[in-house]
């Protein structure tokens, strides 16, 4: 049995293959090929194997690379609702939200892996040097505005310190992360039909080009945050790793990184709230599935129950770099864990309530890496402002849209 798996610290490959260990104990007559692959070479592998017709018995699936319509309509994968049903598999301590990511016109085509989301990091020791307010980690708060976050970014912001300039934020040009300033004020990256599925661009709403100026004048009109070029050369972990930063967003699977911080103390707090009357972050998740073309369709779903499990989340727990998918894991003291940071890594389970699925569209890979990234690009770097790129996007994308297959 082949098993496939995107790898993005060394302790999921350790815990990855205990589970193949696992099963191969139980099951003494399977043999599992378990194939490691490094995050930026993930997709480019994925497509050479379903290309070939060798898709993996089983593999982590991301939907934000092959959108979930897409698996359904190109039959891409084993359907699981008929073992589900067969087994009277329990899902109920999945959250519902991340069982849907995988559920197209009533049918399973991969049980969740995790459910991540974007929260904004902050260095609690350069908050407490400039006598500024932390901010909050409760996703109900209605005080932490687009206003007051450029407020506190503004007094974390110095020029000329011992280790160099120091900025406030460092802006996140990952999709989700931008993409949250958008939610958060009432905006979309797309607009979307009955059924969920993206019809046109939503950028050049008035809520959408409002969050995505906010965002860019974060770095060229107000300068609280890095250019990108400074980001590039000097790395934006390492900016805030080294105290130069006093806020920026990311997962929660990028914990155990920050947990190697030493030198201060850091915490989590809740995206700002714009215009909108709930605040919203990017995010999805991941999750088991097997190829439609697999030879052994119930081994496969014996190995997809096994790494699914309450005990196999545990594990991913234990090496960092998840955020569950079951409601009893990410609640649980063992993700929480109250003796290591964040202090406030309740927040990380709160921000579930609020994620923001990627668009669901057959031509949504395509739209994004043609042009909503280019466009983008000229964003960041300030050569165009954010009621251009947004008409940009939406002229280059929108025919991508029209598209049905």
């Amino acid at each position: 049995m082949t098993f496939v798996s995107q790898v993005i610290n060394d302790g999921h490959t350790t815990v990855r293959e205990k589970w193949a260990k696992e099963f191969t104990e139980a099951h003494p007559n399977v043999k599992i090929d378990h194939q490691t692959i490094p995050t930026d070479q993930y997709p480019v592998k994925l497509q050479t194997l379903f290309a070939a017709g060798t898709p993996p018995d089983v593999y982590c699936y991301l939907q934000e690379i092959t959108p979930i319509i897409t698996v359904a309509t190109k039959k891409m994968h084993l359907p699981l609702t008929d073992y589900i049903e067969r087994d009277s598999l329990d899902l109920s301590d999945f959250r519902p939200d991340a069982l849907n990511l995988y559920i197209w016109e009533d049918v399973t085509y991969a049980i969740p892996r995790d459910y991540g989301n974007q929260n904004i990091y902050y260095n609690s020791d350069l908050f407490d040097a400039a006598g500024v307010e932390t901010p909050p980690s409760d996703w109900e708060d209605k005080t932490w505005t687009f206003d007051k976050f450029l407020e506190t970014a503004q007094a974390l912001t110095k020029s000329g310190t011992d280790q160099g300039d120091q900025w406030g934020f460092l802006v996140n040009r990952a999709q989700r992360p931008w993409a949250s300033w958008l939610y958060s004020n009432g905006g979309a990256l797309v607009h979307k039909d009955e059924k969920g599925v993206a019809t046109d661009s939503a950028m050049t709403d008035e809520a959408s080009v409002q969050a995505l100026q906010f965002a860019q004048d974060l770095i060229h009109k107000h300068k609280v945050a890095p250019t990108p070029d400074i980001e590039s050369e000097l790395g934006g972990f390492d900016l805030f790793a080294t105290g130069r930063v006093g806020m920026m967003i990311n997962n929660p699977s990028a914990v155990n990184r920050y947990r190697t911080i030493e030198d201060f103390k850091w915490d989590v707090a809740t995206i700002p709230l714009g215009a909108a009357d709930r605040r919203g972050t990017g995010g999805g998740g991941t999750g088991w599935a097997s190829g439609a073309a697999t030879a052994i369709p119930d081994t496969a779903w014996e190995f997809i129950k096994h790494i699914t499990t309450p005990e196999a989340e545990l594990d991913e727990v234990s090496v960092g770099a998840t955020t569950p998918a079951r409601v009893s894991v990410v609640t649980s003291d063992a993700f929480l864990d109250p003796s290591k940071p964040p202090a406030n890594g309740k927040a990380f389970a709160q921000a579930q309530e609020y994620v923001v699925r990627d668009p669901v569209h057959v031509s949504w890979p395509e739209a994004f890496q043609r042009i909503y990234v280019p466009a983008m690009d000229t964003l960041w770097s300030g050569a165009a402002d954010a009621a251009t790129v947004a008409q940009q996007i939406k002229d280059g994308a929108d025919p991508l849209f029209a598209r049905s297959e």
